[in-house]
């Protein structure tokens, strides 16, 4: 069982080294970033549960099975294990990431009244007031997609629904989880090179998956001409019309 632990521990610090080098510089991850995301999963998930599972069975190695923490023998050793499921418990809690105040804003923006709502594409839209250039998606059940007026204003008609079946795509792909899920790993471990790599690389694949769901719809041309309009001039921005082009 120790042998088999041992194995189960070495497997998952494989995965969580060599995953981040292979999936972060793979030129196949821009072309299927749905692909990408999914193959983040799998790694983040064999990553936990074969160090998890390898960690378990090392120390309720030689145990009988009825008390395999060894609870009965040792009330000390009970409460440290106790204690040390709390801890792990509290550790994933802190961790979490948290909706920022600007998405609770725009929560409230959306569902006070305040803000006009107008249907786009099939997709009703809370449009904001606002000089400059704005869309996102917030998730949820009080979430939706917001645009500025600052923005439809720039925009042709192809290329406002563009911009809402990108923001669409977010949530209807839960973006925001695997974003949050990335976030949370970088924030636990930010010494480890790969959940650094990990978050980045979530962040600009969910854009790209949102893109070519977006491009399906419309045309890979309206969702390039948009990109440039709501945002040319971020590198981001760049990269995104650039893998539209053709």
């Amino acid at each position: 069982m120790v042998v088999v632990g041992v194995v189960l521990i070495v497997l998952a610090l494989t995965v969580v080294v060599v995953a981040p080098r292979v999936l972060t510089r793979a030129a196949w991850t821009i072309d299927r970033p749905r692909t990408a995301l999914v193959s983040w999963s799998a790694a983040v998930l064999v990553g936990v549960a074969g160090f998890v599972a390898g960690i378990t069975l090392v120390v309720v190695a030689g145990r009988p099975a009825t008390d395999p923490f060894a609870v009965r023998g040792s009330p000390a050793h009970g409460l440290n294990v106790g204690v040390a499921l709390v801890a792990v418990v509290a550790f994933v809690i802190a961790v979490r990431v948290r909706p920022g105040p600007e998405q609770d804003a725009v929560r409230r923006a959306m569902h006070s009244g305040a803000t006009p709502h107008r249907e786009i594409g099939g997709v009703p839209v809370a449009l904001v007031e606002a000089d400059h250039a704005l869309a996102c998606a917030v998730p949820g059940r009080a979430g939706g997609v917001l645009v500025s007026t600052g923005l439809a204003d720039q925009l042709r008609t192809d290329e406002l629904e563009a911009v809402v079946a990108h923001e669409r795509a977010h949530l209807s792909q839960h973006h925001g989880i695997a974003v949050a899920v990335a976030e949370s790993i970088e924030r636990a471990v930010p010494w480890v090179p790969g959940a650094r790599a990990m978050a980045r690389s979530t962040r600009v694949l969910v854009e790209f998956a949102a893109d070519d769901a977006a491009a399906r719809r419309l045309g890979r041309d309206a969702v390039r001409r948009a990109v440039l309009v709501a945002d040319g001039t971020s590198a981001l921005g760049v990269v995104r019309a650039s893998r539209l082009e053709g």
